[in-house]
């Protein structure tokens, strides 16, 4: 997924990325490459979302300018009973600080 985060864009603009169903009863990682830099960059959130649309808290973050390169993110499913509602993982873009 790419978003541009110069004009056009405009203060508040978002990107949503949802995976596919997952099943959060099993210890998973979940791994991707994000490129966050310029000074028109807020922050990427990853969620791990219920069947429902309340996100909460974030699982992972980043905010402001990172570098000027691709980068790896990854976080941890733990599985069983602390996870076992997890249905998607939900990426949250903002542009714009």
């Amino acid at each position: 997924m790419y978003i541009e985060t110069s004009a056009p864009r405009r203060p508040g603009d978002k990107a949503r990325l949802i995976s596919p169903a997952v099943n959060g009863n099993y210890a998973q990682c979940v791994s991707f490459y994000y490129h966050m830099y310029g000074p028109h960059v807020k922050a990427l959130n990853v969620y791990l979302a219920s069947g429902n649309s309340t996100l909460g808290s974030p699982a992972w973050t980043r905010t402001g300018t990172q570098a000027n390169a691709w980068q790896l993110g990854q976080l941890q499913i733990a599985g069983g009973s602390l996870t076992q509602g997890v249905t998607n993982v939900r990426a949250r873009f903002f542009i714009y600080s």
